[in-house]
């Protein structure tokens, strides 16, 4: 009597092992190179297709097609799903982040044998990872008052990347400024044994978490004054509005005194306290989208931009838990997106 025949199980080995390989070889070549992400992909399935038949052979061709048919629909599903989880968790921490004004405090500290007035608020944040830290940012009152209207004496010396030269001078100007909260971040990755993503993980992560606030060269008006994605914020949160700061920036040290910072005054400070531990880090601005957001030279996935053969790992500032390399759906066309300043 013959034996019933056994269904081969190579069909879904097969599938399991070229997609497992696939990923693999994807996310290397995401990290090690710049090309686009659809030839990441192919390049992978050959690979796996390769190393796949190597090992196991032929396979029964109609299971494949069926399992990667079957894969692909779970995957898309998944994706959409997971996407519009992201968004709406985006939009609703955004929301959040106009609810209450944040507090700084004035304050002493003891710097050798003088006591120095200080501006300093204690922050508790959770990075993308969800590891929690807790720390002061602190400027000295003097430095505060010494450099609060400088930006609206800047002209620049020399034609084309405006923006570019206006944040290189706010950076230089203010980064002496600054070294009471590098020094808090210096304590923070000690005391954690932070590598280097993680440590720039943990500052972005932490200027991500103080609230939004519009910064207008103009004063701040009513709410029904504005269009209606301001007016909606306003109205939540009338004093989630700096006016009448030149170009409408503050320099590092006044966000750090009052924690009221848009786009790029964020990205100017986040900038700076990542230079300083030399890291290769950038400013991307779009004047389409009228945005601003950091870019970073680190082995990471997601989207980035391409400045004189180096690959930037763009990073939204102005809302928390977007990861290094993740813009939200209204502002992740890279075309639109420009290096403006680079550290290295």
């Amino acid at each position: 009597m013959n034996k019933p025949a056994r269904t081969s199980p190579q069909g879904c080995l097969w599938t399991l092992l070229v997609m497992v390989i696939c990923g693999i070889v994807f996310s290397g070549l995401q990290i090690a190179t710049h090309f686009p992400p659809f030839l990441n992909v192919i390049i992978g399935l050959l690979v796996g297709i390769a190393v796949t038949y190597s090992f196991l052979g032929k396979p029964k061709i109609k299971r494949v097609l069926q399992n990667f048919l079957l894969v692909f629909i779970v995957f898309i599903v998944l994706k959409t799903l997971f996407g519009m989880l992201i968004d709406l968790w985006g939009a609703h921490r955004e929301d959040l982040t106009f609810t209450s004004e944040e507090k700084v405090l004035q304050t002493t500290i003891v710097e050798g044998t003088d006591t120095i007035p200080v501006f300093s608020s204690i922050r508790r944040w959770t990075d993308n990872y969800g590891n929690s830290f807790e720390g002061d940012l602190t400027v000295r009152t003097n430095d505060y008052y010494a450099l609060k209207d400088y930006i609206a004496n800047y002209r620049s010396s020399t034609r084309g990347n405006f923006w570019g030269n206006l944040y290189d001078h706010i950076e230089r100007k203010d980064r002496p400024g600054l070294d009471l909260v590098i020094q808090n971040f210096e304590r923070i990755r000690a005391e954690r044994n932070l590598n280097q993503m993680e440590f720039a993980e943990m500052v972005v992560s932490c200027i991500q978490d103080i609230p939004y606030a519009f910064v207008f060269s103009q004063e701040c008006l009513p709410a029904d004054r504005y269009e209606s994605s301001i007016k909606a914020i306003l109205e939540q949160c009338p004093q989630c509005c700096i006016g009448n700061i030149a170009y409408g920036i503050q320099n590092p040290v006044s966000f750090i005194q009052n924690l009221k910072g848009d786009c790029d005054t964020r990205t100017v400070l986040i900038y700076s306290i990542l230079k300083y531990f030399q890291y290769d880090v950038a400013i991307a601005n779009s004047d389409f989208y009228k945005h601003s957001i950091l870019a970073i030279n680190l082995p990471a996935s997601g989207l980035f931009k391409v400045h004189n053969g180096k690959k930037y790992i763009l990073w939204e500032t102005t809302a928390p838990y977007f990861q290094a390399g993740y813009l939200s759906p209204n502002f992740d066309d890279v075309t639109h997106w420009n290096i403006v300043l680079t550290s290295k």
